[in-house]
Formats: structure tokens, sequence, C-alpha cells
């Protein structure tokens, strides 16, 4: 009780004048109400709706005045205490901007739609399928070891929502089951580029027949439904050179997501086969009598 007393006495001594003043504004727009009031109420020759809208703009004003009044005379105090308050925000800001970060990209991932539970993207050199959406982090489970790699590592990979903010979302399986897939393939200059591509082609029509029906209804099916231009589905083959002992093949063919890794090695191994027939008997051979 005794340091309430003590608060109220240091508030009368640094503030008594803003008080005093604070007082005298209330009191004078309380009686220019209850004037007001008196006189609406005893002029019963104004219709009842003109008086009850001249007391609720009165009402409105003197509030504002009030408001307005209130500002001015505490102004030095609220503006040391904004100051403190802007101090106080600056510092908490810079204490919790990396959860500021985390929870910004959330809202940017859902705002957006970057991904969903399944999905398999890449963020950065981060790239699995996302099995957990966090306020603060996402989890994925690693697809790799490297980029062009198509199996589950078994390592599970968390990354904080920040990185939406500065790293390009990569979603792999943005047209559902069937993808678009690349491979690329190193050719030695002794083997003709000609002959290269006819060979890669045939490996890819081989084993991609059966399903280019398919997906091309998908395709059609996702360019109705999200108004975007969607590749060919048949195999399709870009060549570039890489040095003066090599070139690569860049094949692109439509398949199911599900069997990337399986189509995707079997037409590697064919082309394989068909370029370097001595090497790939020998490997199948020495294959064959380690099992």
């Amino acid at each position: 009780m005794s340091d309430l007393i003590d608060l109220l006495r240091q508030l009368r001594t640094d503030y008594s004048h803003e008080i005093v003043r604070s007082l005298m504004l209330v009191t004078v727009l309380v009686l220019i109400r209850l004037v007001v009031g008196h006189i609406l109420s005893s002029n019963v020759n104004v219709p009842v709706e003109e008086r009850r809208r001249w007391s609720v703009s009165t009402r409105n004003v003197l509030f504002i005045s009030g408001l307005a009044g209130i500002g001015l005379i505490w102004a030095e105090e609220l503006q040391t205490i904004a100051v403190s308050m802007l101090a106080f925000a600056a510092a908490l800001i810079l204490a919790t901007k990396e959860l500021i970060l985390c929870v910004s990209g959330f809202v940017v991932r859902h705002a957006s739609n970057s991904y969903s539970l399944g999905d398999h993207i890449e963020v950065g050199n981060i790239r699995g399928r996302v099995v957990d959406i966090g306020l603060l982090s996402t989890t994925v489970m690693e697809i790799g070891p490297q980029h062009n790699a198509h199996q589950m590592t078994g390592r599970a990979l968390t990354f904080p929502n920040s990185l939406l903010l500065s790293q390009a979302v990569i979603r792999e399986n943005y047209m559902g089951d069937y993808v678009m897939h690349i491979i690329n393939v190193p050719v030695g200059y002794q083997i003709p580029p000609t002959r290269a591509q006819h060979l890669l082609l045939t490996a890819a029509e081989e084993h991609c027949q059966q399903h280019v029906a398919a997906a091309k209804v998908h395709m059609e099916r996702m360019a109705e439904r999200y108004l975007v231009d969607t590749p060919s589905v048949e195999p399709r083959i870009g060549m570039q050179a890489v040095d003066e002992k090599r070139y690569q093949l860049i094949l692109r063919i439509a398949i199911p997501a599900k069997e990337r890794q399986r189509i995707e090695q079997a037409i590697i191994y064919q082309f394989m086969a068909a370029c370097y027939p001595d090497t790939a008997t020998a490997g199948q051979t020495a294959s064959q009598s380690n099992n």
C-alpha cells in the first residue's frame, strides 16, 4: 500500500501540470456534452431524427477533440514512451530474426502452394520427398546422393523455412503421376554422334513406348487444369559439345514418376551395351561369376 501511495505522490509531483490540464479538458467536454444534450431534449419542435443526429455528431466531435487534446497535453511523455517501445521492438526483432524469417517462409509456402506432403522438391543443395511441414522447418527424405540419382538414401534432412525466401523451390513432380525426365549421357568422340543419337533414341522408344499414350492424356489434362503449355511426350534428343574428348546427349522422356530410376537405368544399360558391346558383355560375365 505504501508503494502505491509513493507512486501516486511521484506522479503528482512530476506530472501535476499535465494532470490538471487533462482534468480541465475532460470537465469542459463533459459540460459541453451535458449542455448540448439539455438543449436538444428541451427543443421539442425539432424532429426526433434530427435531434438524434445532432446528439451523435456532437458526441463524436467531443470524443475526437478529447483524444486530440489529451495527445497534445501528454505529447512529450508519449514521445518518450514511443521511443522506448521502438527500441524494445527493434531489440526483439533482432533477437528473433531467424524465427520471424522461418514463419515468413511458412506463410510464403502456404500462400504460393510451393509444395505439399509427398512432393519431390529441391531447395538449394537439398533434394528429397517432403514428409513433414512445420511452422519453422520442413523435413524431407533425401533423394540422391547426386542430382541425377532418384533413389532414397535413407537420410532425413530438415531445413529452416527461411530458405524459401532466398532459394528457388524446384517441384519435380509438379505434373503429377507422369513427369518429363531428363537423362544426360556423356559420349566419347570415337562414337559418331549420329550413331549415338540413333542408339539412344531406339533404347528410349523401346522402354517408353508403353507409357506414351497414357502420358499424352495426362499432359493434356494438366494443360487444361493449370492453363500451361506441356511439352511433347515423345522421346526427344539434344546434343552439346562438352570438350575435345566428349560430347553429351540430352534425352527427354515422359514416364511415370515412380519408375524414373528403373527406366533410366534400363535405357542407359541398353545404350552402353549397343555402343560398347565388348565392355558390356565383360561386365555382365563378371557380374554372373560373382553371383
